[in-house]
């Protein structure tokens, strides 16, 4: 369980810079579509699983 939410919360603060350098960042002004769209994908995809992981129920607790 330890483990689920050390992950999670690693994931939890890759998602939050992936997403404010998504939007504060000046270096991605010249960068194309794809790169800041896939910057933001990713950013949500961590964010997901890390909720996932943070909420997730151990065995022990079923």
């Amino acid at each position: 369980m330890t483990r689920d939410r050390i992950v999670a919360g690693l994931l939890l603060v890759v998602a939050l810079l992936s997403l404010a350098a998504s939007k504060a960042a000046p270096f991605l002004d010249d960068a194309p579509l794809a790169a800041r769209a896939a910057i933001v994908v990713l950013g949500v995809a961590c964010g997901l699983g890390g909720v996932w992981l943070w909420l997730r129920r151990s065995p022990e607790q079923r």
